[in-house]
């Protein structure tokens, strides 16, 4: 096997490793642009909610408030992930 395939070989290995991370975190993005989309209407619906704070009110406050710490978590992993993607090191090309 020449120098050329051999780096070949490890460089196509590291493509399929850094697209399988970049999939995950496209993924990871995905799910929080959804849960961004739904704190943005449940905060809609209680703006437009007439009055006191409604058990249904309350409701949706815990459920923002539930949704908001899930978020945070998958806001820590999407970093730790870029992280981890950032710190990936192609292999050295042959010298000539």
């Amino acid at each position: 096997m020449s120098a050329v395939s051999e780096y070949a070989a490890k460089q196509t290995a590291f493509n399929v490793r850094q697209g399988a991370a970049i999939d995950k975190i496209v993924a990871a993005f995905d799910g929080l642009t959804n849960d961004v989309k739904t704190l943005n209407d449940k905060i809609t619906a209680l703006q437009n909610s007439p009055g006191q704070i409604s058990p249904e009110d309350q409701t949706s406050l815990n459920e923002i408030e539930a949704i908001s710490g899930a978020n945070v978590n998958k806001m820590e992993a999407v970093a730790t992930a870029l992280e981890a993607l950032d710190s990936q090191t192609p292999p050295t090309p042959p010298v000539a």
